[in-house]
């Protein structure tokens, strides 16, 4: 039974659910499915939602002419076009999306041939952990479509899903108010199924890189472990050259969760920056809106803007979270590297040892844009930068 299981072993069903979005929103074509007629699939559904849908949030920005109206309109359309920016990112990274695809399943046979139940359970917890957090994005975005058309529906006038500019009079013909509501719907569910995907999938591909971690981790940690079975039939000599050859293969594995991190950074470098930016630029929008709607005693838009502060916010939380956690992770990997048998090991093994442990004295981590980097510190100092933006715009209130 153990043997069925770990043949089923498949680390990459962890972005099973933003492989399916990326399918169905044209950005990867499914098996089986005629290049030319995907292609005009691809056009047709990004052209009328990727690109129309940010352009009227932008027009309506450009006709907005209190200050009120502005900042409520300038966090929806930042937060929609740096969505779109990582959605369009996907696409460019698409190349390095099946490198990780091949390397996964390579590091999975490994995995299955090594065989240990506590490798293929710290895998299957990450998996577990990644489609875990795409299902809360969806319910998040799921909740809120829904709350913004019954916001819709109770209002007594006439009001859009999102304040946007169409050219054409919608509150005096039913026919455009219904047209424009039915786009809106269609658009705004279909850039929710994308967003979910952009904000999930960086800290899924981060619980990969996590659970190989720890599987090499444990690996690593019973090289030269003596066990009866350890000597069985061999003499003293041959067992320590099977324990060089098991640090051979387990520095063969290293390299490749190396490469793993090279192509993730890659992956995730401009979508995190993205993010971060957004989120500065989102926060200080909704710390300026907040301040002028307190003077109004509006508190409907009062909620939308914690609404939208806390979004922002916890969307850089996940990235750094997962960040820190695959940096401990790192660490304790090296710490493993240490732990094992190694006292009474051959010369070569002991130098190849020396070599690798020279090789991983940094812990690894991911930087956003080559430069942030994703740990519970940026965290701190992204919270420290927007509490100081908000204190200097209270004083100058």
């Amino acid at each position: 039974m153990a043997n069925q299981e770990d043949s089923k072993l498949d680390t990459h069903s962890a972005v099973y659910y933003h492989w399916r979005v990326w399918e169905l929103t044209g950005l990867m074509r499914p098996p089986g499915v005629s290049s030319l007629r995907y292609v005009v699939y691809s056009i047709t559904v990004n052209l009328v939602v990727t690109v129309l849908f940010p352009l009227s949030l932008l027009a309506r920005l450009l006709f907005t002419t209190n200050m009120a109206g502005l900042c409520e309109n300038l966090t929806i359309t930042i937060t929609d076009i740096v969505a779109n920016l990582k959605f369009a990112n996907v696409y460019m990274v698409r190349k390095q999306l099946h490198e990780i695809r091949s390397l996964l399943r390579l590091m999975d046979a490994r995995a299955r041939m090594v065989g240990d139940p506590g490798e293929i359970s710290a895998l299957r917890k990450e998996v577990n952990i990644a489609q875990g957090n795409f299902r809360t994005f969806a319910s998040i975005f799921v909740f809120g479509t829904i709350m913004s058309c019954v916001r819709v529906v109770v209002r007594p006038d006439r009001e859009l899903l999102y304040p946007a500019w169409f050219g054409v009079d919608w509150m005096h013909s039913t026919r455009n108010y219904v047209l424009i509501n039915i786009y809106q719907l269609f658009g705004l569910i279909v850039q929710a199924i994308q967003n979910c995907a952009s904000d999930s999938y960086p800290p899924a591909f981060l619980c990969l890189l996590t659970g190989h971690m720890r599987a090499l981790e444990l690996r690593v940690r019973r090289i030269g472990c003596r066990t009866e079975k350890s000597y069985k039939g061999q003499s003293y000599e041959a067992w320590r050259e099977e324990v060089y050859q098991e640090l051979i293969e387990c520095i063969r594995d290293l390299a490749r969760v190396h490469r793993l991190r090279e192509i993730i950074q890659r992956v995730l470098s401009v979508a995190c920056m993205a993010q971060f930016v957004c989120s500065a630029a989102v926060q200080c929008t909704v710390a300026m809106h907040f301040l002028y709607m307190a003077d109004d005693h509006d508190h409907t838009a009062m909620i939308i803007s914690i609404v939208f502060f806390s979004a922002v916010t916890l969307e850089v939380f996940v990235i750094c979270y997962f960040g820190d956690r695959m940096r401990t992770q790192s660490e304790a990997l090296c710490d493993a590297f240490y732990d094992c048998n190694w006292v009474e090991q051959l010369p070569k093994f002991k130098r190849e040892l020396l070599f690798t442990l020279a090789r991983t004295q940094r812990p690894s981590l991911i930087y956003a844009g080559n430069y942030i980097a994703l740990s519970l510190e940026t965290f701190e100092q992204v919270m420290r930068f927007t509490y100081s933006v908000f204190t200097l715009l209270l004083r100058a209130k």
